[in-house]
């Protein structure tokens, strides 16, 4: 019975091998997330929930982000800093909303074998764009290089 434990321990981690991220956020973005979303405009905290939200569970354009953010009346006067600013925000949430449907999906699995494809298929494409994700904002936050709270004084 022994010999069969660590085998069994094998299989059941097996079936959720599949939630493993290869990049991360970098730890100034997070940081850069949690200063700037206490001290923005309702609106603007809005618009990031929203765009986040319809990011949830597809794949991530920054460059079609970035152009509907330029249609947005409320930052129509912002410039290409401001609205990459915006946009890993945007990102950051969007990850933080992975995360939970991540957990859910773990939560309402309590076994794996009753875990739908369907579920399994949803999970990995969270995952994937997760570390879609954590690759924008890096790119993002090295060319916001500086401050980027500088760039949000204008939405506060």
């Amino acid at each position: 019975m022994k010999n069969i434990l660590p085998f069994l321990f094998f299989l059941f981690l097996a079936d959720f091998s599949f939630a493993q991220v290869n990049s991360v956020l970098p730890p100034e973005a997070n940081a850069f997330y949690q200063n700037s979303i206490k001290t923005i405009k309702p609106g603007v905290k809005d618009l990031i929930e929203k765009n986040a939200n319809k990011l949830t569970g597809q794949k991530v354009n920054v460059d079609s982000l970035v152009t509907e953010l330029h249609k947005t009346a409320l930052l129509k006067a912002g410039n290409e800093k401001d609205l990459q600013a915006i946009t890993v925000l945007i990102l950051v949430q969007a990850s933080k909303n992975a995360d939970n449907e991540l957990k859910d999906i773990v939560i309402h699995s309590g076994n794996p074998d009753s875990q739908s494809e369907r579920d399994k298929s949803f999970a990995t494409l969270l995952v994937e764009n997760k570390s879609e994700i954590a690759n924008a904002v890096a790119l993002i936050m090295k060319k916001l290089s500086g401050s980027p709270e500088m760039v949000m004084d204008k939405f506060k």
